[in-house]
């Protein structure tokens, strides 16, 4: 909400009432609000000072982001609205009303001089439409909902065993050692307990740490006995290779000469065979 002065209007106590529907139109107008945000707005009674200026309590209600009462003034609920709702956030609709009223403010003090007047001229000829509504806006205050009241007066689950041993310590009649001995027991246990999860998440990390380099060795070690079986392997099979050829060969030289002997016997044969063929024709 914030305070929405009205200037260099004539006014009085029994009239300044009716301007009220007026001057709600005019918020809306200059803040280009549909009719649907007409409950946004909400204005508390007028009141005429110095016969020349109304003021009133303006409250700028939030939008509605899923059409059941919704909030978007908390960051959390604003940051997943979108791009449209973003422009109608109170605030922001406070921002535009302020930079109007300082724009009017600006225009009203140039008209005091000349260049001024004609800089406001030059305005109007390029199509800058003047606003011609003096008004200001001061004051600002944010006020919670009742969602928000709720959720700051609301005990977490987490705090829950401690709020009621607090309470039943503070409404107990024995207010002395005893209890302060039962607090700092629950805090003692509560500061254990916070570091012993801390070294668990400190073990863990380390375990996951030696976990992974443990891992890593064995995949570099599993690789490297890998290349060295392949290697083993490649070497037996060449010299597995060059025996076998080396074997052939001897078997293929060995065979030749077999039949070269063959051959040569063969060929004795023939030519004993001949020659007594000879012999026995010549007698």
């Amino acid at each position: 909400l914030f305070k929405f002065i009205l200037e260099d209007i004539e006014c009085s106590d029994g009239t300044v009432g009716a301007l009220a529907d007026e001057i709600k139109e005019k918020i809306m107008l200059l803040l280009e609000l549909d009719a649907s945000d007409n409950n946004r707005t909400v204005l508390t009674p007028l009141r005429c000072e110095n016969g020349n200026m109304v003021t009133t309590t303006v409250t700028l209600l939030p939008p509605s982001t899923n059409g059941g009462g919704g909030r978007s003034l908390r960051a959390a609920l604003l940051s997943a609205t979108t791009d449209g709702i973003k422009a109608q956030h109170s605030i922001s609709l406070f921002n535009k009303l302020r930079d109007i009223s300082q724009e009017e403010q600006r225009e009203r003090s140039l008209l005091s001089t000349p260049e001024g007047r004609e800089m406001l001229v030059d305005e109007e000829n390029s199509g800058n439409e003047r606003i011609g509504f003096p008004f200001r806006v001061k004051d600002l205050k944010i006020m919670p909902s009742v969602s928000d009241t709720k959720a700051m007066l609301t005990t977490g689950s987490d705090l829950l065993d401690l709020e009621e041993d607090l309470y039943r310590i503070a409404s107990s009649s024995k207010v002395g050692d005893q209890s302060k001995e039962m607090i700092m027991k629950k805090v003692d246990r509560r500061a254990i307990v916070d570091e012993i999860e801390l070294h668990e998440d400190a073990m863990v990390a380390e375990i996951r740490e030696e976990g992974r380099q443990h891992e890593d060795a064995m995949i570099a070690e599993i690789r490297e006995e890998g290349r060295q079986r392949e290697k083993l392997m490649l070497s037996q099979m060449k010299t597995e290779i060059r025996e076998e050829g080396c074997q052939r060969e001897e078997l293929m030289l060995n065979q030749m000469k077999t039949l070269h002997i063959e051959l040569l016997v063969v060929t004795l044969a023939c030519i004993g065979i001949s020659f007594v063929a000879l012999l026995h024709l010549k007698k």
